[in-house]
């Protein structure tokens, strides 16, 4: 007699056999007498082939299911592009920069505030002679000006400055943005670009 063998887990028809004759009740093997049926498999005939489903026995009735398509190579990573290098240049630039061991912010707004400041500290030592240590040096272009000139850093704190360490703070912002747009553009010049771009150190200038 024939059997069909089933998967336990899946049900998924594995192959077919011929059943044992029952030694005690069937020794002659006839068909309308009993077989001896192994586990996980039936004496049902399964449907046709299918090209794409399986057959399968569950609830003690054959049926078919959808074979599942072969795992697919996993897509590579995307390449970096020279549009994501820019967007982690500018977020690094407006991140802020340390000068003298404060962090100042520099963002666009403030990078042109700090513009402002180094050319009035470059005017008052040129045209007035501002001396290193007169914190008062805003008078000397508008008496009206502050007593003593402060910069508010990134924690809020006020840092008293002269017109020389005004002139340093406006290079600092001014190195700060350079350095790393042409750190940008190293980066942009490799093919590929690095896929650690934006997490790797090595890339970008040093905080201080």
């Amino acid at each position: 007699m024939k059997i069909f063998h089933y998967d336990p887990d899946t049900g998924i028809l594995l192959g077919e056999g011929v059943a044992d004759r029952d030694p005690l009740d069937n020794p002659h093997g006839l068909p309308n007498l009993p077989w001896l049926i192994p586990a996980f498999a039936t004496t049902m005939v399964p449907p046709a082939h299918a090209e794409t489903k399986h057959r399968v026995f569950r609830d003690g009735a054959w049926g078919y299911v959808p074979i599942d398509d072969p795992d697919e190579e996993p897509l590579p990573e995307p390449l970096p592009t020279t549009g994501e290098v820019d967007t982690e240049r500018d977020r690094r630039i407006t991140a802020g920069f340390i000068f003298e061991g404060v962090l100042y912010q520099s963002d666009k707004e403030a990078r042109e505030n700090i513009m402002g400041a180094h050319k009035a500290a470059s005017d008052a030592m040129m045209l007035f002679g501002a001396q290193p240590g007169n914190l008062a040096w805003r008078q000397l272009l508008d008496p009206g000006g502050p007593e003593v000139f402060e910069w508010i850093a990134s924690d809020n704190s006020r840092v008293p400055m002269d017109a020389q360490t005004v002139l340093r703070f406006g290079y600092a912002a001014l190195s700060h943005k350079a350095s790393h747009i042409f750190a940008a553009s190293d980066l942009k010049s490799m093919d590929p670009i690095p896929s650690d771009f934006a997490t790797n150190p090595v890339y970008w200038p040093a905080a201080t």
